[in-house]
This record gives C-alpha cells, structure tokens and sequence, in this order.
C-alpha cells in the first residue's frame, strides 16, 4: 500500500506537468513532445486529472485546447504547487552541503556577551547561510537539553557531572576572583592580589546558594576558616553587577561575567591568594546520534578558535 502511495503521488506531479504544458501550448501533441510522452498517455493522464477533479480543465477544438474556467483557476494552483516542490527541491540540495540550515544552541547567559561574539564573526564569515538559534539557561538546563536533543550543542559552564552520552570540549578556564567597583578602596591596591581574610568584613553581594559561583565562594571561605556576611543574595548576575558598581560591598566573579568595555572603567577584578577556584567553560554535544553538519562547521570553529580569557 505504501508503494503504491507513492506512485500516486508522483502520478499527480505529472498529471499537474502535463496539465501546465498543454495549458501552454493549447496543443496536446506539442505538450507530449515538451514532456517526452506519448500522446494518447498524456490525454489519459489529463482526462484522468478532470475525472479526480470532478470538472473540465480543458475546451477541445479540432487539434487544439482552450483552458476552461475552471482550468484557469486550476492551473494557478498547479504553478504554485510545482514552484513549492522546486523550491524545497533546491533546500534540500543546498542542505547536503552543510553551507545553509539552521544550528540550535544553548547557552549560559554570561558566555552570550562575552565569548559568542568574539566567534561569530568569524562564523558567519565562513558560512555566511547559516543561521544560529540561540537559547539561554542554566548549565543544568542546558545538557538535558543537549542529551534530548532539541539543542544540537550546549555551551556551558563547569559541567562537573554530566551524562556520559555527551562529549564535553574544555574550551577555556579562569581562577574565581574578587569584583569590586572601579572606585572602590581595594581597586586603589597596587597590588591586584588580595588575601581572602582582608574581605570577612565586607558586604558580600552573592549568588544564591544553588549556583556553582555560590558554592565555590563557600568553600573558599570554609577552606580558609573565615565567615561569610552575605549582606544581599540575589539570583541575577546583572542584578549583582548593579549592586557591586554602586560601591557599597563586593562579590566574587569571573571575567567572562563582564563585558570587556566593564573591566577598569566600572568594575576591577582582584586575584585572591592561594585560590584553587578555578571554573571549566566548555562545549557540549551529543556522543551518539547524527550531529548536523551545520552543527559540525561550528564545532570545528569554536573549537579552532580557542581563545585564553
């Protein structure tokens, strides 16, 4: 039954070839010779076209053909279907390239402003028909979405436990530091490392306590025996900038958290000594399955244009 479907099918795509030739030619031998069919075949194949229409296309004089009405209106559709079928032809085609389609990407937010625009020129440069789709979440989020498959990649941020189905690429790391406001006391330090007991008395503008950045800092002060006076948790990272820029305490940050034009102009980052906090940004794809090769061109430009942060 199915493959006898599909002989209708392309029965049908003939009958409407047939149709627009002679609707051109108002002459069924011309059509015929166009299409490189017998004669009598093509006037069957129309006549059977009428019959599964129920009207008639065509007005039959001597060795000529008028369109009807009918036949007027019908051929308008036809034209359309067959530059749809031509259309979709010539997508198809363009897609075994890899140089058109769509890449669906996930993302941290941070990486979004700070790492996405130093590779997407290049990207586009290289393959100037793909489109990119970019949603934003959480690095939890984001592998599900990885390992289910409606991301074709993720980029993440320290994927310490992930499903073994998915290949993490470390793109870059960076050391946890402090942030506080350009015009701060402790941005004045000569210095640009800073022991973590000089800050015990700050206001700390944190995360809250589910992130990665928020459990780092905890076992950075438990691992030095200091206490934490959180003064402000506050689930936003441009929330926490805000609050850190007004310079009434300070948090902790990476820099691919900032925007370059932020770094000495609102904000400075200072190295803690003796800091093991050290964060994984990486690239995130399926071990299994069929990656698109839109997804593979990006792949390989990412993964080429490895940058230090």
């Amino acid at each position: 039954m199915g493959l006898a479907h599909l002989e209708r099918e392309a029965m049908e795509l003939r009958q409407l070839t047939y149709f627009l030739a002679a609707a051109q030619t108002q002459n069924f031998r011309k059509a015929a010779e166009m299409c490189i069919i017998a004669q009598p075949a093509l006037s069957r194949q129309i006549a059977a076209l009428e019959a599964e229409l129920g009207v008639q296309l065509f007005l039959r004089v001597k060795q000529r053909v008028f369109l009807t009405a009918e036949g007027e209106e019908f051929a308008g559709y036809a034209r359309a279907a067959l530059d749809q079928l031509q259309q979709g032809q010539q997508a198809m085609a363009r897609l075994q390239d890899g140089k058109h389609g769509t890449v669906h990407i996930g993302c941290i937010e941070p990486l979004t402003t700070a790492f996405l625009p130093m590779v997407l020129p290049a990207f586009h440069q290289q393959y100037p028909h793909i489109q990119l789709k970019v949603q934003v979440g959480h690095t939890d989020e984001l592998l599900t979405r990885v390992e289910q498959g409606s991301v074709d990649l993720g980029l993440v941020f320290n994927p310490s436990k992930h499903p073994e189905v998915l290949v993490i690429n470390e793109l870059f790391r960076q050391p946890l530091q402090v942030l506080v406001a350009a015009n701060h006391p402790l941005a004045r330090r000569a210095k640009k490392t800073i022991p973590l007991s000089l800050l015990q008395h700050e206001q700390l503008f944190l995360l809250g306590e589910t992130s990665r950045l928020r459990r780092a800092v905890a076992r950075l002060f438990e691992r030095h025996n200091l206490t934490m006076r959180v003064a402000v948790e506050i689930e936003s990272v441009a929330g926490l900038k805000e609050l850190v820029r007004q310079g009434q305490g300070i948090s902790f940050m990476l820099k691919t958290m900032l925007e370059p034009n932020e770094i000495g102009t609102q904000f400075t980052l200072l190295s803690i000594d003796d800091n093991e906090e050290e964060f994984a940004f990486a690239l995130v794809y399926h071990r299994f399955g069929q990656i698109p090769l839109q997804a593979r061109h990006f792949i390989n430009c990412i993964t080429h244009n490895k940058t230090d942060q």
